[in-house]
């Protein structure tokens, strides 16, 4: 089994969210990424709900319901939602829940009753919390976050700190973030990465975290930096990251399987 976890579809006529910083103007269908796969010997896969959608999941919960046995998703939502529509959701295939805090100042509301109550739902669910942050900005999210067994995913190596010494204090926070709660880092997207070295990082992830804690993902389209990318380049560059074919292994099928619950 190999499982691509991060990949987004969407159309050109949106409806795309006021003020969305990216709208692209081409379609990114279902098929489009399944036909993909095979080259790759990707069998299963993960939607996330990009960030210019908002919380309007339908389209991806629409390929979840079509596909149920190979799809999983990780869907957008905002403070108001129920529990009974996570357990609908739940039922049709999503396992997580996506902050894309980039340009979102105020991190506190996260800390607070509303979201607070949202995310023991979540646990109950078996469900995780998919954050896409800067890494100078992890610190102070994990600081607010409420004590209690969420598991976190962290997208696309977790946009270190470019300006760092060393390594990005907020990726350090990471590590003892593990005392209370299950820790995830996706090993994605190198050019969003500001400049960092990608191999730099995975390899303190594979030290820190083990690779049952680190998933592959594609990023399929590559929205924003489509120019120039191949999918199963995606895949060579995870192998100069993971040497280790039994490490390859559990990155690709062994942690991502367990996380999304595929089989099920």
């Amino acid at each position: 089994m190999i499982i691509d976890t991060h990949a987004h579809i969407f159309s050109a006529a949106g409806p795309f969210m006021p003020g969305a910083r990216y709208c692209p103007n081409y379609d990114a269908k279902i098929e489009d990424w399944l036909a993909l796969w095979p080259p790759a010997g990707v069998t299963h896969g993960v939607l996330v709900q990009p960030s210019f959608l908002g919380t309007d999941n339908s389209l991806l919960l629409g390929a979840l319901e079509q596909r149920p046995e190979l799809l999983r998703g990780v869907i957008v939502i905002d403070s108001s939602v129920g529990k009974a529509q996570l357990q609908q959701w739940n039922r049709t295939g999503a396992r997580g829940v996506r902050l894309n805090l980039i340009g979102i100042g105020d991190l506190s509301v996260f800390g607070g009753p509303q979201w607070s109550k949202i995310f023991r739902w979540m646990v109950e669910l078996g469900w995780h919390l998919e954050v896409q942050c800067e890494g100078e900005r992890l610190a102070a999210l994990l600081s607010v976050l409420p004590d209690i067994p969420l598991a976190l995913v962290i997208d696309h190596f977790g946009l270190p700190d470019p300006h760092a010494a060393g390594y990005c204090p907020g990726i350090l926070a990471l590590f003892q973030e593990t005392r209370r709660r299950k820790v995830f880092v996706k090993l994605s997207a190198p050019y969003r990465l500001r400049g960092v070295n990608p191999g730099k990082y995975a390899e303190l992830y594979l030290k820190e975290l083990g690779p049952e804690f680190l998933l592959w993902g594609t990023d399929w389209p590559w929205t924003n930096h489509e120019s120039g990318r191949s999918y199963t380049e995606c895949q060579g560059m995870l192998r100069t990251w993971i040497p280790s074919p039994d490490s390859e292994d559990m990155v690709l099928g062994g942690a991502p399987r367990a996380l999304y619950r595929f089989g099920e």
